[in-house]
């Protein structure tokens, strides 16, 4: 089997199941922090889940592309939409979620904290797609 789709659905799998443990864990457990020490949490999720990802996200990325780049039977439709899904995530990521956990640094607001919740499901949905594209891309290309 190629590197390049192993070294892919791998990435992508270990961001499917880190993403549903955020959206099924993570943010909806904000709302049981006390006022007090919300702004302490969300600095410390803020930075734990950078330094996550900063290991992560690179590998999902450069296998998307390697993939794009360089295996053969691979339809060009399902690596092409594959791959502007991961970066309608990462847009997202930085023009919505991130402005989004800025405001909550500052305090926790139910009503930005519920926003989160709800529009992660994006995110959330949208990476469970590339799972299943990865699983494709290994299907059709082997």
């Amino acid at each position: 089997m190629n590197g390049w789709l192993v070294a892919h659905l791998a990435g992508t799998a270990v961001m499917v199941g880190f993403i549903w443990t955020i959206q099924l864990l993570s943010y909806p457990m904000m709302a049981e922090v006390p006022d007090d020490a919300f702004v302490g949490y969300e600095a410390a999720h803020a930075r734990r889940v950078t330094w996550l990802l900063a290991l992560i996200a690179p590998l999902e990325v450069v296998a998307a592309a390697g993939v794009a780049l360089f295996v053969d039977g691979v339809p060009a439709w399902l690596s092409i939409g594959a791959g502007a899904v991961l970066v309608a995530i990462w847009v997202s990521t930085a023009l919505h979620f991130a402005p989004l956990h800025m405001r909550l640094g500052e305090r926790f607001d139910a009503a930005q904290h519920r926003r989160l919740v709800r529009t992660n499901w994006f995110r959330t949905v949208a990476w469970t797609a590339r799972g299943a594209a990865a699983i494709a891309m290994i299907a059709v290309a082997g």
